[in-house]
């Protein structure tokens, strides 16, 4: 585990920018040496001194520091410059650690990590470590759903970071994960405001296609579809695939097809999403990038259910193998929406004890999501019971849904579709007029976000919406 210590006297405030590690630096020297404390000190120093500044709480005056580098038989600049290197080293082998940590989910002791690397490299002067902590830190934080969070830091980052166009960390990249984080926090819009401006900037520069660019639409299509607006969402995908195309990046590529079949799919183009989904899981296989390798796999896996229930094993084969992608990668929401698929997937068989097997997965990995994610989750959780002939358990369960679903106002899109689904089991149950509430609440919202093709995907013998 990384541990640096950091005195924070004035005296080593001011003396050098990395004074912290002139302690190491010294212990080394007079162990390589076959010192004492007591015999590097000699009779103008003491023993004791000598300890402090080795524990890193007394940085050594000028004329000590000569005494000191005398007895070392090295200049007293080669003391500072080798600790300063030393330290350098040190805080990049930690963010590298601490990335490793972050890729294999340990997220919370990354974040307080990255954290701390962030406060030692900030008082240190390492500028460049300083931004790749913080840009970690809002990465750990978005990985733990901490959206409100993340976007204060990667907000200090825009407003603080001097960044140009070609380096790793550029402003764009920055943009499109704030646009991911107001998309989880329900503001759309501000992630449309924001998505819709970076673009103008960069065709305003005259830029290429780039990389950036591409995952800015990305983003963009998933706030306009959150919006209901899928005639811009449809278009923006077009754009980002004839970027990538000119690109010539495979894995920019597959952004842009799995954005234009989760486009497809929610405008209720089936046939066109499973097959522009497929063709990101082909690309994406061959990469290294295993959470939107996952978010694809998924998305093939619903649209196939969607366009043809002859092809439910295929797509439990897609969503289960995105299931423990997510899992692994400790992206708990996306993992639990896997099963709420393979949920469904069990109810068009009539496997009512494996969908709720399926649900119950979900609503574990659920314990701190958004409300209406848990409502769809009791939403087909009632289904499996009713399924099952359990009918007043699945009457508590949709009750529930209703309740979860009140408290939410964050993607009007998906809870239309959930209110929806909700009142096809009300009316499974014989509940007409909870059904035709549930039914109404979810036309309203409709309203104000435009068509909507509203799926029944659970009910044995419903049918599917195909093109």
């Amino acid at each position: 585990m990384f541990v640096m210590s950091l005195s924070h006297s004035e005296d080593e405030r001011k003396g050098t920018r990395l004074g912290h590690a002139i302690g190491a630096r010294l212990r080394r020297l007079r162990t390589e040496r076959n010192l004492s404390q007591a015999e590097l000190a000699g009779p103008e120093l003491s023993a004791s001194y000598i300890s402090l500044i080795e524990a890193d709480k007394r940085l050594p005056s000028p004329r000590a520091l000569k005494l000191i580098a005398a007895r070392l038989d090295c200049a007293p600049d080669e003391i500072y410059d080798a600790a300063a290197a030393e330290a350098d080293a040190s805080i990049d082998f930690a963010l590298a650690e601490t990335e490793w940590s972050l890729v294999g989910g340990e997220l919370d002791s990354a974040l307080e990590r990255f954290r701390e690397i962030r406060r030692l490299a900030a008082e240190a002067a390492l500028h460049e470590q300083a931004l790749r902590a913080a840009w970690g830190e809002a990465r750990a934080l978005e990985r733990l759903d901490r959206f409100e969070a993340a976007i204060e830091v990667y907000s200090d980052l825009l407003q603080n970071a001097h960044l140009a166009h070609d380096e790793p960390l550029t402003r764009w990249t920055i943009i499109r994960s704030l646009c991911r984080c107001e998309i989880e926090l329900g503001e759309a819009g501000r992630a449309v405001d924001r998505g819709e401006k970076a673009l103008d900037e960069l065709r305003d520069l005259g830029a290429a296609p780039s990389a950036a660019a591409i995952e800015i639409m990305c983003e963009l299509v998933r706030a306009y579809l959150h919006r209901g607006d899928v005639m811009r969402a449809r278009g923006l995908t077009a754009e980002a695939i004839a970027e990538a195309e000119v690109l010539q990046d495979p894995q920019q590529l597959a952004r842009a097809y799995r954005a234009a079949g989760q486009a497809a799919r929610d405008a209720g183009r089936t046939t066109e999403a499973v097959g522009l989904t497929r063709r990101a899981v082909d690309l994406l296989v061959r990469g290294s990038d295993e959470a939107v390798l996952g978010e694809a796999l998924a998305l093939h896996g619903t649209a196939l259910l969607w366009a043809d229930e002859r092809h439910v094993q295929e797509a439990e084969r897609d969503l289960r193998r995105a299931a423990e992608i997510h899992e692994r990668g400790r992206r708990f929401a996306e993992a639990a929406r896997c099963y709420l698929e393979l949920a469904r997937c069990a109810l068009v068989g009539g496997d009512a004890s494996a969908a709720l097997k399926s649900t119950e997965r979900a609503l574990t990995l659920l314990a701190a999501a958004p409300a209406a994610d848990r409502a769809q989750a009791l939403t087909l959780t009632a289904a499996a019971l009713a399924m099952g002939g359990r009918d007043s358990e699945a009457i508590l369960r949709c009750d529930e849904a209703v309740a979860a679903l009140s408290q939410d106002d964050r993607d009007l899109r998906r809870q239309a579709l959930i209110w929806g689904e909700t009142a096809e089991v009300y009316v499974a149950l014989g509940q007409t007029a909870k059904a035709v509430d549930a039914w109404r609440r979810g036309f309203t919202l409709l309203q104000a976000i435009g068509p909507l093709p509203l799926h029944p995907p659970f009910l044995p013998n419903e049918p599917v919406v195909t093109d």
